[in-house]
Order: structure tokens, then C-alpha cells, then sequence
């Protein structure tokens, strides 16, 4: 079902709600448009589309035969009078490769044709427009997801499986790890593979490095996370910044955790965590490199952690993995009606 009011398009009102219900009729149980109005309706849409599809091109084939000569009264007042007689008779004889094959100058003889009726229209779509767009960027329609959890508690495939089974919820995933990355790397780049290999970094070194990492969350948020948002995307993090309080170790922080803490005071939040939560043993299997000492240590510190989150959801990462992201995926659903709710 796609829920409109005004058809509006490429910077224009073509139709406002109360021409496109103009002479509606009833249709086994349903309000249907009007043959005037729906033929009028396809044939700006697949101009400006530039591609007439299998079942438009029966439909419109089917009003053009039902309306007779208004068809070309119809598409005069679009196009003008010479394009407004070339397109039903291009329709009629099914003459799709002329018609899609003159989208460039039907496109321009649209515009042309809606200027000279209504030159205020461009404004009339883009007044409200830039308030929608406003109101979309205050109040975004994609999900902040950040998925924490020591090395091989599931985060990958989890994050992978939220992908999948969320298609339906979003327009798009998006994919972090750890930081938005605006320099330093790509987004997506792989995780690594010995976590403790190094040794830290020093004081000064520790202090600039986690200042560099939360101007990346910060910038990186306005520049990347927050665009994608508003466009209706899942994204995910594979980490965050709350991994450096739990595991510094990794991130070669030999600085005061009590920087770490402040600076995370201006690191944009998600909007849920996931907490992936396994028992030191099996983890260990999966990652032999990491002694079951500092992985009891983290799995206190995720557990606290997610005590502490107001938005953190612990998830018992030693189901399966089918288990988990069906769990982790009702969690997110839940978060996005408790958020209409709010919203309404």
C-alpha cells in the first residue's frame, strides 16, 4: 500500500488530492480513481519516469480505447498540442519505443507545458518540501543500532542476520565498525584479528588518539550516520565507542579512562545497544588468542555496561544464532512502535 496525498515530483505538484479523488467510482469494495484522472496520473508518471513498464502500458492502452478522443483533450493540456496528439496514437498502437524513446522532449514539454499553466508551482512544492525534509531530519526514520560484545560472542553474524530479517522494516543497511570513519579507513573494513598483539599506546599518545576517535564519532555522525537516518536506514555498528571503557586493550589506550568518559559525553548516542552476552568458555573456543581471564573481566564490564545503558538490550549470545537475531529483531520492532507511539 503506498499512502499519498498531492502527486508531487522532479520539483512540481502535478495532481493535489482533491483532483486525483475527482470522480472517483466504486470498484469491488474499493474507491478507484477515475478514468480521466488515472490516465492523466500514468502518463506524467512514466514520462518522467522515462520507462513505461508491462502493466502500465496495458492500462494505459485500456483508458486510451475507454476514453476515445478525450484522451487526446486530456493529454493536450499536459503536453501542448503536438505531443498532446503524437502520445495517444503512440498508445494506441502500442508504440512503446517511440514513447519511451521521446521521454527527453515529453519531459520538457511536461515542465513547459506546467509552467505556462501555474508558475507559482515550483514554489507550492518546495515550501512544504523543505519543512518536510526539516521535519524528517529532526525526527529521522531509520534506526541507530550499535551491537557490543567481546570477540566471538556472534556480533558479525548477527549483525548480518538483522539485515536480512529487517529488509522489510527499512529502505537501506548501512555497516560500521566501530567508528564512522571519515578518515582512517573504510567503514566496513574488517575487524582485527589479534586484539592484544600490540602494546599500548603512550599517555600523550593514548589522550590524542581518543580525541581523534570521538571528533570521528562526532563529525562522522553529521556526515554519514544522520544523512542515512533520515533516509529511512538500518545502521548498524559493529562496536562503539563504549568498547574503549570495556576493552582499552584493543584500542592500544594506555591513557586515562577518565578521559575516555568525558569525551563520551559529546559522542553521539545510538539509539539501542545490543549486548551480546556468552560464557567465557565458549567464547574461547571461538577465539583461542584472548585469555579466559580478560575474557571473564569483559563480560563483567559488558554486563555493567548494559546495566548502566538506559537503551541496552542484554541478549544470551549462547543460543542459536537463528534464536539471537530473532530476539534482537523483536527488540528493534518494539523500539520503532514505542517510538511511533512517543512520536504521536
Amino acid at each position: 500500500m503506498d499512502v499519498a496525498t498531492d502527486y508531487r515530483r522532479n520539483g512540481r505538484v502535478w495532481f493535489t488530492a482533491e483532483e486525483l479523488l475527482q470522480g472517483r467510482r466504486r470498484w469491488k469494495n474499493f474507491w478507484v480513481a477515475a478514468p480521466e484522472v488515472e490516465f492523466q496520473y500514468l502518463l506524467v508518471k512514466r514520462i518522467l519516469k522515462a520507462k513505461v513498464p508491462a502493466r502500465a502500458r496495458e492500462r494505459l492502452e485500456a483508458l486510451a480505447a475507454e476514453l476515445g478522443a478525450r484522451a487526446e483533450e486530456l493529454a493536450q493540456g499536459l503536453l501542448g498540442d503536438r505531443w498532446g496528439r503524437e502520445v495517444p496514437s503512440w498508445v494506441r498502437a502500442s508504440a512503446w519505443e517511440q514513447f519511451e524513446g521521446a521521454t527527453a522532449q515529453l519531459r520538457r514539454a511536461l515542465l513547459w507545458r506546467r509552467f505556462q499553466q501555474d508558475p507559482l508551482n515550483p514554489l507550492r512544492y518546495w515550501l512544504p518540501e523543505f519543512w518536510r525534509i526539516w521535519q524528517r531530519w529532526r525526527r529521522p526514520t531509520g534506526l541507530f543500532v550499535a551491537v557490543l560484545g567481546p570477540d566471538g560472542a556472534g556480533k558479525s553474524t548477527l549483525i548480518e542476520n538483522l539485515r536480512e530479517g529487517l529488509r522489510g522494516a527499512f529502505r537501506r543497511t548501512a555497516v560500521f565498525h566501530f567508528r564512522p570513519r571519515l578518515w582512517g579507513g573504510r567503514a566496513g573494513s574488517a575487524p582485527v584479528s589479534s586484539p592484544h598483539g600490540e602494546p599500548p599506546r603512550s599517555w600523550l599518545a593514548s589522550v590524542a588518539k581518543a580525541a581523534l576517535y570521538a571528533l570521528d564519532y562526532i563529525l562522522g555522525h553529521w556526515v554519514k550516520v544522520r544523512p542515512a537516518l533520515v533516509r529511512s536506514t538500518l545502521v548498524l555498528f559493529d562496536r562503539y565507542w563504549d568498547d574503549l571503557l570495556v576493552d582499552p586493550k584493543r584500542y592500544r589506550y594506555g591513557g586515562p579512562m577518565s578521559w575516555v568518559k568525558w569525551l563520551g559525553r559529546f559522542v553521539p548516542k545510538p539509539d539501542l545497544f545490543l549486548v551480546l552476552d556468552v560464557c567465557e568458555e565458549e567464547v574461547q573456543k571461538r577465539k583461542e588468542e584472548i585469555s579466559l581471564d580478560e575474557l571473564q573481566h569483559q563480560r563483567r564490564a559488558y554486563q555493567k555496561l548494559a546495566a548502566h545503558l538506559g537503551n541496552a538490550v542484554l541478549l544470551d549470545g549462547s543460543a542459536s544464532a537463528e534464536e539471537v537475531a530473532r530476539r534482537a529483531a523483536d527488540k528493534v520492532l518494539e523500539h520503532l512502535a514505542l517510538r511511533v507511539l512517543g512520536r504521536m
